[in-house]
């Protein structure tokens, strides 16, 4: 609950109503790309339907809850709009559903990150701690934000994808996952690439060599299901902006990719960005020094996602919206320092053993 508290109340929750009724009457103020999100805000919609003819039928929550704060003293600009909100036909069970929604999804972040984390370590200790880390994490990550689900929904689809890996399931799985995770977000492209390179072998290649003969490369099949992916997404993500008809990215204090660049690394943004960031990082990433211990499988995921994916985010959106983050810190990030502390809490308590 606490992340969600803290879009409402620090990071325009609020905003969300307005945004998602724009996103339905296909007059979304940042056309380009929420209107293609439709994943997120259709299922909503779905939800409010079964809501109208089950829960509304039994309790009308609008004909029983009136909200109407009186105060001496006046009431500041927030409440004011709370309030007015929350007079407006409907805006009562679309709270009531949005709140519901970010709850499940917090839900599933947060099995699904255990289960990937306990792949890793088994201290369930050391796993709660982490977890109540990620839920602070999650909380700071809401700057610049409202309720933001697809967000959350990508983090759910990459961690799926993660689980898929570390327990050997089944590959075609990720045809299931796949066409929801295109219409949910455009980031979830690098899904199947994550799949493909979990199952290439780099343990005999060297840089300084460049012995590429030296990769075990996966099978035939997984090459031509990998293709078959990328088939699907960009199909999806072709036909959303045809359907909708495509708008170039709205620009946001500086157009996208070198100017975005520079005001991300070299301004008052940039500034505020790292600040962001470290409310949400912490100083995890200095772990990086010991970056050759780390498991073989965590090294892969962090040459292939993390460059890129800072890389993306820093050319094309302003980067003080750490939750666009979250995705590195939770699959790679937390699992290598948490990985680290195991590893050094049993050699230390070895080495206490042997003496």
């Amino acid at each position: 609950m606490y992340p969600i508290y803290h879009n409402f109340y620090y990071s325009n929750g609020l905003l969300t109503y307005e945004r998602h009724r724009a996103v339905i009457e296909k007059r979304s103020e940042f056309y380009n790309p929420w209107q293609y999100r439709v994943l997120c805000p259709y299922t909503i919609e779905g939800m409010l339907w079964v809501y109208n003819h089950t829960v509304d039928k039994v309790y009308p929550v609008e004909q029983k809850i009136h909200f109407n704060i009186q105060s001496t003293s006046g009431t500041n600009e927030e409440t004011e709009e709370f309030i007015k909100l929350m007079q407006t036909p409907g805006a009562i069970k679309y709270m009531i559903l949005f709140i519901l929604f970010r709850f499940i999804e917090h839900v599933f972040i947060f099995y699904l990150t255990w289960r990937l984390w306990n792949y890793f370590i088994k201290n369930k200790w050391l796993l709660f701690f982490a977890l109540n880390f990620l839920a602070i994490s999650l909380g700071n990550a809401g700057a610049a934000a409202d309720l933001t689900f697809n967000t959350y929904l990508d983090i759910i689809f990459y961690l799926i994808a993660a689980n898929m890996i570390v327990y050997g399931a089944n590959s075609l799985w990720l045809f299931v996952i796949i066409p929801f995770a295109a219409f949910n977000r455009e980031t979830s492209m690098m899904i199947p690439a994550l799949y493909f390179i979990s199952q290439t072998d780099f343990t005999q290649f060297s840089f300084k060599k460049l012995n590429i003969n030296k990769i075990g490369w996966p099978k035939k099949s997984l090459w031509l299901q990998t293709a078959a992916l990328y088939v699907i997404f960009f199909s999806i993500f072709f036909y959303l902006r045809w359907y909708f008809g495509y708008r170039p990215q709205q620009v946001w204090k500086v157009p996208s990719g070198l100017p975005m660049l520079k005001l991300n690394l070299f301004s008052a943004v940039g500034v505020k960005a790292y600040f962001e960031l470290i409310g949400t990082f912490g100083i995890i990433p200095i772990i990086l020094y010991k970056f050759k211990s780390f498991p073989h499988l965590l090294k892969k995921w962090f040459l292939f996602l993390v460059p890129v994916w800072f890389l993306i985010h820093y050319v094309s959106v302003v980067a003080y919206q750490p939750r666009l983050f979250m995705v590195p810190l939770i699959l790679i990030f937390m699992p290598m320092l948490l990985w680290l502390i195991d590893k050094e809490g049993k050699r230390d308590a070895q080495l206490t053993h042997d003496s």
